[in-house]
């Protein structure tokens, strides 16, 4: 048995464009809805959803089904973490608010086994099909997708030394954080915000690495994009559904 090609680390690596959605509900029937859209890849989040192990571990069952990769994102760096959601099969991550190289460096080592790393060795989980998928361990990196989230200045400060590192496959921007800290919370849009965008694609373009971003509004998307933006996720579930019900109702509310 082989395990399955993970066709975001492909786009990316390709520089081919891969739009993704948030999965915020935390439910593995949203998730199963939300996949069927023909979404190249979907975010299951663990940092601002109310999402667990087992229910993380239920929505990556559900894309078993589909042709789009579930990428995880952990609430933060943690290697204990890190370790639990790969052994349930999470082989893309994305981790938050990378500030340095150094950080960067040990979450590759967590991610990896010896002698490129600290991961935890177990003979049979649900990562290697428990024991069916031959020569997993060996080849485990081959599949793996590291997205990095920038959303500080020092981030930001850092990326061209983030980028650098091997193993690290995408620089992801936060912009609700950056603006954030950036003292211009709630408007990304702010130019120096903006500046701080598009240095961080900069950065990572140059070490040949891709660059990816949140954008629920189109036309901050279609301008991402264009500016050459190649994991891209633009909605949410929770705002699919939230804005749908709006509208819904706000139509017979004359």
């Amino acid at each position: 048995m082989q395990e399955r090609p993970n066709p975001l680390k492909a786009a990316v690596t390709d520089g081919r464009l891969h739009i993704g959605i948030w999965c915020s509900l935390a439910s593995a029937l949203t998730t199963e809805v939300v996949a069927g859209s023909g979404a190249g890849w979907l975010l299951i989040d663990g940092e601002h959803s109310p999402n667990d192990l087992r229910s993380v571990m239920a929505q990556l069952q559900v894309l078993g089904g589909f042709a789009c990769e579930g990428v995880v994102r952990l609430p933060s760096d943690d290697p204990n973490l890190i370790k639990q959601a790969m052994d349930i099969g999470a082989r893309s991550l994305m981790i938050p608010n990378v500030r340095s190289a150094d950080q960067a460096r040990t979450i590759v080592a967590a991610m990896s086994y010896a002698p490129l790393g600290f991961r935890g060795f177990s003979v049979g989980h649900r990562a290697n099909a428990f024991g069916r998928i031959a020569g997993y361990h060996a080849n485990a990196r081959k599949q793996q997708l590291l997205a990095v989230q920038i959303e500080c200045d020092t981030g930001v400060a850092n990326a061209a030394e983030i980028a650098a590192v091997d193993g690290v496959d995408v620089l992801f921007v936060g912009p609700g954080d950056l603006s954030t800290n950036m003292g211009a919370m709630g408007n990304p849009g702010a130019e120096h915000v903006q500046q701080a965008i598009s240095s961080v694609r900069q950065a990572a373009a140059k070490a040949g690495k891709a660059s990816g971003i949140l954008a629920p509004a189109k036309a901050d998307a279609d301008r991402y994009i264009a500016d050459g933006f190649t994991m891209v996720a633009v909605g949410s579930d929770l705002g699919l559904l939230a804005r749908g019900s709006d509208a819904l109702i706000a139509s017979f509310n004359h």
